[in-house]
């Protein structure tokens, strides 16, 4: 099953901002520049929204698939030990501030992964079902 990326206001706004300000910057250009800016312009605003647009999260047979346009993690869910929902203006594989925090390893750094699903209660109840032993936490606020 495959859960789409919750997108708030505020990302959205990031990312259209910057795209729009790497279109506008193809057009006004001098002509000696242009094409280098062109061709940057497009690759960046082409890398955006495949983040945009690539970001899912979707449980496999042995393990939980976190993508991020080019960017993945596969999580084993025997590794997954807690999930809490969680609402933060970080980012991480996460396209919104309400997130989910999930631990699966011995450290904070490389054993926790932020992702913000669209339906995060449904999202815990799923991964409950592949994991029964995850602890899942109540919600916590930190900004």
């Amino acid at each position: 099953m495959r859960y789409s990326s919750a997108k708030s206001t505020g990302f959205a706004a990031l990312v259209w901002g910057v795209i729009l300000i790497l279109a506008i910057s193809m057009v006004i250009v001098p002509s000696q520049y242009r094409l280098p800016v062109v061709a940057g312009s497009l690759a960046g605003i082409a890398f955006i929204l495949w983040i945009w647009f690539g970001t899912f999260y979707e449980f496999k047979h042995d393990y939980l698939l976190v993508q991020m346009g080019p960017f993945f993690e596969k999580i084993p869910y025997a590794k997954i030990v807690s999930a809490r929902k969680f609402k933060s203006m970080m980012s991480s594989m996460a396209l919104s501030n309400e997130m989910i925090e999930l631990r699966h390893g011995k450290n904070y750094i490389t054993g926790t992964t932020y992702i913000s699903p669209e339906d995060r209660d449904g999202f815990i109840e799923q991964l409950k079902f592949w994991n029964p032993a995850i602890n899942a936490k109540p919600e916590k606020a930190k900004f």
